[in-house]
């Protein structure tokens, strides 16, 4: 077998034995699941479904050992990369974020939130602006506390002023009109 044939099967493996908390399961993608639903990660329905939806800067990282205990980043990583991916020993991490702009519910001016270890993680930087959709969500590791957390499956992007979804979620902010009569 070739060594792109080894890796295939390598991958596969570990993504079939490895524990159900390690692996990353994007909710209504999956055609075969009974909650599949195509529009699930539209824009539309993530807004619907978030507590909160803001234009968001990173202030700080804190990553989050097997133990639920902050855990400094020790390399190497899965494939070689500069951070977790997955299988690495982190739960996640929380990143301390200023609120820029809100566009739904009204979050203080400071929040952490927390994003989970997964292969489908979308890594935060620093000082980093993004459009966040934060939801609130019981972590069994924190003893069922809630705790805000961002859908690493959905659509979190870079802040880029006049992005497709930027623009949608300006729309769906904004005040409708009344229909009553004056």
């Amino acid at each position: 077998m070739n060594r792109k044939t080894l890796s295939l099967i390598a991958a596969v493996a570990a993504v079939t034995i490895a524990p159900a908390a390690a692996r990353a399961a994007c909710i209504g993608w999956e055609k075969d699941s009974p909650g599949y639903r195509p529009d699930y990660y539209s824009t539309e329905q993530e807004f619907i479904r978030a507590k909160y939806v803001a234009e968001i800067q990173v202030t700080r990282e804190t990553w989050i050992g097997e133990d639920g205990k902050p855990k400094r980043l020790k390399p190497p990583f899965q494939h070689r990369g500069s951070r977790p991916w997955g299988f690495d020993p982190y739960l996640g991490a929380f990143y301390d974020v200023q609120v820029v702009t809100p566009f739904k519910g009204s979050p203080p001016a400071t929040v952490r939130l927390f994003s989970e270890n997964s292969t489908a993680r979308f890594w935060l930087k620093v000082g980093g602006r993004y459009l966040a959709f934060v939801t609130e969500e019981q972590e069994d590791w924190l003893n069922n506390q809630a705790v805000l957390t961002l859908d690493t499956c959905g659509n979190m992007e870079r802040w880029t002023r006049g992005s497709k979804v930027l623009r949608t979620v300006q729309r769906l902010a904004s005040p409708r009109p009344s229909s009553a009569p004056r």
